[in-house]
């Protein structure tokens, strides 16, 4: 099916699954990216009206002496229990979609693809034109968490728990792409859904 207009495509996947590397490869070849997470930290610390939505339900506590919010202290307050997880998305998700949105709009590029841990949780899905899935297992996935934030299991499986079934989210989704062996096969597939991607866009 080609598409005329403007595509946006959302990628997702588990924390851990290499959806961020997935981007980046994509972004090496020509293609424009929103990473979400980029987005909701910088919206945190210049959009007043969310930082004051966020004060408001949280507490002064997450603030720091320059009165902006401690990302660091919001992020354990976020992960504290699954009652204060959903309270921040709730306040999070439209703005940061919003934002998105519009830029995605704006962008000169015809192929703008967005980044976002909870494409689904959020319901960002249903704006997307089709949306991708890196998958990659749980052992993967902890062993890539413990080097990149030297985490342990047990903050890992933790974190884990906020976040759908991975095979919900592959159902879910228009593409998967399977990140359970070498960078190079991870290129070689890369390079395959870039082809893909141009095809379902009219010139």
């Amino acid at each position: 099916m080609v598409k005329k207009g403007k595509l946006i495509i959302g990628i997702t996947g588990g924390i851990g699954a290499g959806k961020t590397e997935v981007c980046k490869m994509l972004a090496k070849r020509g293609f424009k990216v929103f990473y979400s997470d980029l987005i909701a930290k910088k919206l945190y610390l210049t959009d007043k009206k969310l930082a004051s939505e966020i004060v408001k339900v949280f507490g002064k506590d997450i603030l720091n002496y320059k009165n902006k919010i401690n990302l660091f202290k919001l992020k354990e307050e976020i992960f504290l229990n699954r009652k204060n997880y959903l309270k921040i998305n709730k306040i999070v998700h439209p703005v940061v979609i919003d934002y998105l949105m519009k830029e995605s709009r704006k962008s000169k590029f015809d192929i703008v693809i967005i980044e976002s841990a909870l494409m689904f949780e959020s319901g960002f899905n249903k704006k997307m034109d089709f949306v991708i899935t890196v998958y990659s297992n749980k052992k993967n996935r902890v062993n890539r968490l413990m080097l990149r934030d030297e985490a342990s299991n047990n903050e890992i499986n933790h974190l884990m728990k906020f976040q759908i079934d991975e095979k919900q989210k592959m159902s879910m989704s228009d593409f998967v792409v399977m990140n359970n062996k070498s960078l190079e096969d991870l290129k070689v597939q890369v390079d395959f859904l870039g082809t893909v991607l141009k095809s379902l866009k009219s010139s």
